[in-house]
Protein backbone atom coordinates (compact mmCIF):
# COMPACT_ATOMS: atom_id res chain seq x y z
CA UNK A 1 0.00 0.00 0.00
CA UNK A 2 1.35 3.01 -0.88
CA UNK A 3 1.38 6.70 0.88
CA UNK A 4 -0.67 7.97 -1.26
CA UNK A 5 -3.34 5.05 -0.66
CA UNK A 6 -2.82 5.55 3.12
CA UNK A 7 -3.59 8.69 2.81
CA UNK A 8 -7.16 8.40 0.40
CA UNK A 9 -8.13 5.84 2.32
CA UNK A 10 -7.92 7.92 5.60
CA UNK A 11 -10.46 10.84 3.47
CA UNK A 12 -12.71 8.39 2.59
CA UNK A 13 -12.78 6.74 6.28
CA UNK A 14 -13.74 10.28 7.33
CA UNK A 15 -16.01 11.26 4.70
CA UNK A 16 -13.69 13.68 3.03
CA UNK A 17 -13.92 14.42 -0.73
CA UNK A 18 -10.89 14.77 -2.26
CA UNK A 19 -9.46 15.24 -5.65
CA UNK A 20 -5.67 13.89 -6.21
CA UNK A 21 -3.52 15.54 -8.65
CA UNK A 22 -0.67 14.36 -10.59
CA UNK A 23 1.80 16.62 -11.53
CA UNK A 24 6.17 16.59 -12.46
CA UNK A 25 7.87 15.53 -9.54
CA UNK A 26 8.62 18.16 -7.46
CA UNK A 27 10.93 19.19 -3.96
CA UNK A 28 8.90 21.77 -2.55
CA UNK A 29 5.28 23.48 -2.00
CA UNK A 30 6.74 26.41 -4.04
CA UNK A 31 7.38 23.97 -7.34
CA UNK A 32 4.48 22.06 -6.50
CA UNK A 33 2.41 25.11 -6.77
CA UNK A 34 4.23 26.03 -10.14
CA UNK A 35 3.62 22.40 -11.55
CA UNK A 36 -0.18 22.39 -10.78
CA UNK A 37 -0.46 26.26 -12.04
CA UNK A 38 -1.55 27.22 -8.50
CA UNK A 39 -1.13 30.59 -6.60
CA UNK A 40 1.78 29.21 -3.80
CA UNK A 41 -0.56 30.49 -1.07
CA UNK A 42 -3.05 27.81 -1.83
CA UNK A 43 -0.76 25.04 -1.58
CA UNK A 44 0.07 23.78 1.85
CA UNK A 45 3.47 22.09 3.60
CA UNK A 46 2.83 19.49 6.11
CA UNK A 47 5.61 20.45 9.05
CA UNK A 48 5.73 17.87 11.61
CA UNK A 49 6.88 18.62 15.25
CA UNK A 50 7.23 16.63 18.13
CA UNK A 51 6.17 17.80 21.73
CA UNK A 52 8.62 14.79 23.17
CA UNK A 53 5.05 12.93 23.70
CA UNK A 54 3.40 13.37 19.99
CA UNK A 55 3.92 14.36 17.05
CA UNK A 56 2.02 17.11 15.33
CA UNK A 57 1.33 17.85 11.87
CA UNK A 58 1.35 21.27 11.31
CA UNK A 59 -0.45 22.51 7.42
CA UNK A 60 1.03 26.36 6.57
CA UNK A 61 0.88 28.30 3.30
CA UNK A 62 3.80 27.47 0.97
CA UNK A 63 4.43 30.98 0.94
CA UNK A 64 5.05 31.08 4.93
CA UNK A 65 7.54 29.61 7.26
CA UNK A 66 6.07 28.16 10.60
CA UNK A 67 6.64 30.13 13.71
CA UNK A 68 7.75 27.75 16.45
CA UNK A 69 7.27 29.88 19.24
CA UNK A 70 3.76 30.91 18.41
CA UNK A 71 3.60 26.58 18.44
CA UNK A 72 5.45 26.18 21.37
CA UNK A 73 2.70 28.34 22.67
CA UNK A 74 -0.29 27.08 21.04
CA UNK A 75 0.56 23.54 21.99
CA UNK A 76 1.85 24.79 25.68
CA UNK A 77 5.56 22.42 24.70
CA UNK A 78 7.90 24.68 25.99
CA UNK A 79 11.27 24.19 25.18
CA UNK A 80 10.09 19.98 24.22
CA UNK A 81 8.72 21.27 20.91
CA UNK A 82 10.83 21.04 17.84
CA UNK A 83 11.09 19.90 14.20
CA UNK A 84 11.45 16.12 13.19
CA UNK A 85 14.61 15.40 11.45
CA UNK A 86 14.74 13.69 8.30
CA UNK A 87 15.99 10.44 10.04
CA UNK A 88 13.02 10.85 12.23
CA UNK A 89 10.43 11.49 9.36
CA UNK A 90 11.78 8.59 7.54
CA UNK A 91 11.28 6.54 10.58
CA UNK A 92 8.16 7.39 11.91
CA UNK A 93 6.69 7.67 8.50
CA UNK A 94 7.77 5.10 6.12
CA UNK A 95 4.91 4.54 4.05
CA UNK A 96 5.14 8.74 2.45
CA UNK A 97 8.09 9.83 0.29
CA UNK A 98 10.24 11.88 2.85
CA UNK A 99 9.49 15.42 2.40
CA UNK A 100 6.27 14.60 1.54
CA UNK A 101 3.66 13.39 4.23
CA UNK A 102 0.23 14.66 4.19
CA UNK A 103 -1.87 16.19 7.26
CA UNK A 104 -3.64 12.75 7.47
CA UNK A 105 -2.83 8.95 7.03
CA UNK A 106 -0.71 6.28 8.44
CA UNK A 107 -0.02 6.81 11.86
CA UNK A 108 -2.64 9.15 14.03
CA UNK A 109 -1.44 12.18 15.35
CA UNK A 110 -2.70 16.13 16.22
CA UNK A 111 -2.91 18.51 13.26
CA UNK A 112 -2.65 22.17 13.39
CA UNK A 113 -4.09 24.48 10.38
CA UNK A 114 -2.84 27.97 9.68
CA UNK A 115 -5.55 30.33 9.63
CA UNK A 116 -4.46 31.38 6.55
CA UNK A 117 -5.23 28.19 4.96
CA UNK A 118 -8.47 27.25 7.17
CA UNK A 119 -9.67 30.61 5.27
CA UNK A 120 -9.50 29.17 2.20
CA UNK A 121 -12.70 27.28 0.12
CA UNK A 122 -9.87 24.64 -1.42
CA UNK A 123 -6.31 23.35 -0.19
CA UNK A 124 -4.28 21.36 -1.81
CA UNK A 125 -0.90 19.10 -0.20
CA UNK A 126 0.89 16.63 -1.01
CA UNK A 127 -0.42 13.11 -1.02
CA UNK A 128 2.60 11.26 0.20
CA UNK A 129 4.63 11.61 -2.94
CA UNK A 130 6.49 14.29 -4.29
CA UNK A 131 4.27 14.01 -7.82
CA UNK A 132 0.59 13.39 -6.44
CA UNK A 133 -1.18 16.35 -4.51
CA UNK A 134 -4.49 16.03 -3.23
CA UNK A 135 -7.14 18.83 -2.92
CA UNK A 136 -9.81 18.83 -0.51
CA UNK A 137 -12.43 21.63 0.94
CA UNK A 138 -10.24 23.39 4.02
CA UNK A 139 -13.35 23.44 6.29
CA UNK A 140 -13.60 19.61 5.61
CA UNK A 141 -10.26 18.95 6.70
CA UNK A 142 -10.28 20.89 10.23
CA UNK A 143 -13.54 20.27 11.07
CA UNK A 144 -13.19 16.24 10.19
CA UNK A 145 -9.71 16.18 11.38
CA UNK A 146 -10.06 17.74 15.10
CA UNK A 147 -7.76 20.19 13.58
CA UNK A 148 -6.64 23.13 15.56
CA UNK A 149 -7.04 26.40 13.79
CA UNK A 150 -4.23 29.58 14.69
CA UNK A 151 -1.98 31.90 13.57
CA UNK A 152 1.53 29.95 13.35
CA UNK A 153 3.14 31.63 10.71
Amino acid sequence: MTGTDLLTGELERLGIDYELLDHEPTDSAADEAAALGLPPGEIAKTIVVTTGAENVRVLVPATERVDLHKLRELLEAGKELHLLTEEALGSEYPEFDLGAVPPLGGRRDGVVVDHRLAALGDVVFEAGAHDRSARVKAADLVALTGARVADVC
